[in-house]
């Protein structure tokens, strides 16, 4: 005797839907935690990068500044 499905019932119905919803909840948690990793990622290097960027225009500024006090250095006879 071939071997012959049975009608899903009911209860493997829900079974197996509830399964396909767990599986599709760990998928979406995983790419979750993954964007939140890469958004903490992103931060630091932004953080970073504005550190870098205010140090820099400091340094260009206190350039500015002693560029024209040079200035006013030179001797009168020239």
């Amino acid at each position: 005797m071939p071997w012959v499905r049975q009608p899903m019932n009911e209860l493997d119905r829900l079974q197996e839907k509830i399964a396909f919803q767990e599986r599709s909840i760990e998928q979406l948690n995983d790419a979750v935690t993954d964007q939140q990793r890469q958004i903490q990622r992103l931060s630091e290097e932004v953080r970073i990068l504005a550190q870098l960027l205010r140090e820099r225009r400091e340094s260009e500024q206190s350039q500015a500044t002693g560029a024209s006090s040079v200035i006013h250095e030179i001797p009168p006879h020239y």
